[in-house]
């Protein structure tokens, strides 16, 4: 059997045409460990800014809302809050919102996103994953997760098995075709 080559391709070019600085100023990224420094909840938001982007305090406020983390935005200048090496006096829910943050502050046409729910209980896993969805729009999203939560919203979903993609689809597709999709999505 031949082997097909593929090629990744962002804006119909190769990925391999662009360089390393323009990939990076072209995506955001929500990781499955999400970094704080110890620094500011304003320092911390705006890391992920590019270069040239500039947000006022009540954008960063806003956000900070829009990812349900009102509760930071009660307190006394809330953007002055020192966070502390990673970011130890708040929940592992509210580090990952804060990387979520990130994310809709760098208007970035490539978003990568990494469990960007894992932690998350169901209502704000839908939340967050309504919002990022809503944000997306015109962009490319690439999502990886265990959780087989939204998947009818996505394009394409690709089923990896040690380590190889087991099989290819949208949602509907891989339901009505595949029993093993079929019962990870019964069971989660």
């Amino acid at each position: 059997m031949a082997a097909t080559t593929r090629q990744i391709c962002l804006t119909e070019r190769a990925i391999g045409d662009y360089s390393e600085f323009a990939l990076r100023q072209g995506m955001s990224l929500v990781s499955q460990r999400i970094y704080l420094f110890s620094a500011t909840l304003r320092d911390n938001l705006t890391i992920a800014l590019m270069p040239d982007q500039k947000v006022d305090d009540l954008r960063l406020l806003e956000v900070l809302n829009q990812v349900g983390l009102a509760n930071l935005t009660e307190i006394e200048r809330p953007l002055d809050l020192w966070l502390g090496a990673g970011g130890r006096q708040l929940s592992g829910g509210e580090q990952r919102r804060i990387g979520v943050a990130r994310v809709l502050l760098r208007d970035a046409p490539l978003l990568l996103l990494d469990e960007p729910t894992e932690g998350l209980d169901k209502a704000t896993e839908r939340d967050i994953l309504k919002l990022l969805f809503e944000f997306a729009q015109g962009k490319t999203m690439v999502m990886i997760s265990h959780r087989l939560t939204a998947m009818a919203l996505m394009d394409n979903i690709h089923l990896l098995e040690a380590g190889k993609i087991r099989i290819s689809g949208n949602h509907q597709q891989l339901l009505a075709t595949d029993d093993y999709y079929r019962s990870l999505y019964q069971q989660l």
